[in-house]
């Protein structure tokens, strides 16, 4: 009995120091909590690092919901008034790294659907002063680069639509902006040619030949203590367009020149700017801007017969007066003007035209609407909701030059929404071209 009472507890010891020997060391505990701390750490790091990237990328945008009539006097294959979407756009901005900005902005309006900006900007990370952009971004203007949220018209200027049509382009832009300096420069290249009918890709501001085009613009900014500031400066657009055909016509169609075809047709302009921002009497702004210049739009040849290249004079103007009422309302007003073919007046059309001596080679061009001079005056009553919301009532009074003598020049025209009216119009008077635009904007 003894004997077993002895194994028994031989056996019980035996089972006891070896479930003791296999139970882990404190310090075999402390090193597996570690690695799984470890683990839950290089995850939360991984997690961190995304986390990070997501904080680089701004998201803003903005939509333009409204109603527009137009007092049209015929209106047989147009609609006179309707709702529409003007702008419905996103931006996004990526900081990769200090100095270092890529954005993104498309378009989302119904039926235009449109990659508005694409470009990435390098900033001088030693002097602050210098910064390169390469891309589709907006052309180096005043009223091109200030934001059509902020602007306080429905649409930019006709003649900065005429010379700068869809604002930006693509290419590459240096600028110089001194720390110590009110002074701004600008120098950017392009493919050129957007919106000219010779160029068959101008939709995707594409190239069609070797020719690039440069602008430069320079702006200074004074303060005038507290009465507020101003802002001025120039610049200069010098391009060109690809000859299609062996011949051109000046604007005052009397000039016929020889040109080789695929040679470069100047378009040169130069403008002067000014913003005076004054704080009196809650707030106002008086800006304005004026350009002048040569442009050029390409010819054709049909078969045997060639219609010339147009090489025309051209110059332009804005004035905007903008007060504030209060902190929720605003008022603006607009005087526009352009003048396409500054050598010609409204008795001169369909009087002054070039007139071909053997048609079978070369064509006839006659004066007409497209030489016409345009006056807007454009009044604005904007209502800020809150921060985000803007409601704005604007209307615009479109005066034509009119022609010489009654009856000389009936035709067709087109809308500020691009609508043709069919119905012949006598241009010996004024053209009622006026718009009311209702819009609410609605930004983020």
């Amino acid at each position: 009995m003894k004997k077993l009472k002895s194994i028994f507890f031989l056996f019980v010891f035996v089972m006891a120091f070896n479930a003791q020997a296999q139970e882990p060391t404190v310090s075999e505990k402390l090193s597996t909590v570690d690695d799984k701390v470890n683990g839950i750490l290089e995850r939360l790091a991984t997690d961190e690092a995304d986390l990070g990237k997501l904080n680089k990328i701004k998201i803003s945008g903005y939509m333009q919901a409204q109603y527009q009539n137009f007092e049209s006097p015929s209106l047989l294959s147009s609609t006179q008034n309707y709702f529409s979407l003007r702008r419905v756009r996103v931006k996004f901005t990526y900081e990769a790294a200090d100095g270092i900005k890529f954005v993104l902005t498309p378009d989302f309006s119904p039926g235009a659907f449109a990659l508005k900006d694409a470009y990435v900007v390098l900033n001088d990370r030693w002097t602050k002063a210098f910064s390169l952009t390469a891309g589709k971004f907006n052309r180096p203007n005043y009223e091109v680069e200030y934001s059509s949220s902020q602007r306080e018209m429905p649409e930019r200027s006709k003649v900065i639509g005429a010379l700068y049509p869809g604002e930006r382009a693509l290419g590459a832009k240096l600028e110089f902006n001194p720390v110590t300096l009110p002074i701004h420069l600008q120098l950017a290249v392009f493919n050129g040619g957007d919106g000219s009918n010779t160029n068959n890709a101008a939709n995707e501001n594409k190239d069609y030949d070797n020719y690039k085009d440069l602008m430069a613009r320079v702006t200074y900014n004074l303060s005038l203590g507290s009465f507020g500031g101003l802002d001025f400066g120039a610049h200069g657009y010098f391009g060109t367009v690809k000859s299609i055909t062996t011949k051109t016509l000046s604007s005052d169609y009397t000039t016929l020149s020889t040109i080789k075809y695929g040679d470069p047709l100047k378009r040169n302009w130069l403008g002067g700017e000014f913003q005076l921002f004054a704080d009196v009497l809650g707030g106002l702004s008086v800006k304005g801007e004026y350009i002048a210049g040569k442009t050029a739009t390409g010819g054709s040849t049909t078969g045997t017969i060639v219609t010339p290249n147009f090489q025309n004079n051209f110059a332009g103007y804005y004035l905007y007066f903008i007060k504030n009422i209060g902190k929720k309302n605003q008022f603006a007003f607009r005087m526009d003007y352009y003048d396409p073919n500054a050598d010609i007046t409204g008795k001169d059309v369909k009087v002054k035209g070039f007139t071909s001596t053997d048609l079978t080679t070369l064509a006839s061009r006659m004066s007409g609407k497209s030489d016409l001079a345009t006056t807007t005056y454009g009044f604005a009553l904007h209502h800020y909701f809150d921060d985000n919301i803007r409601i704005t009532a604007a209307y615009e009074i479109v005066q034509n030059e009119k022609v010489g003598t009654l009856g000389l020049l009936t035709e067709d025209y087109t809308q500020a929404d691009g609508q043709k009216v069919v119905k012949g119009l006598d241009y010996g008077k004024v053209v009622n071209q006026n718009v009311f635009t209702l819009r609410i904007q609605a930004k983020f």
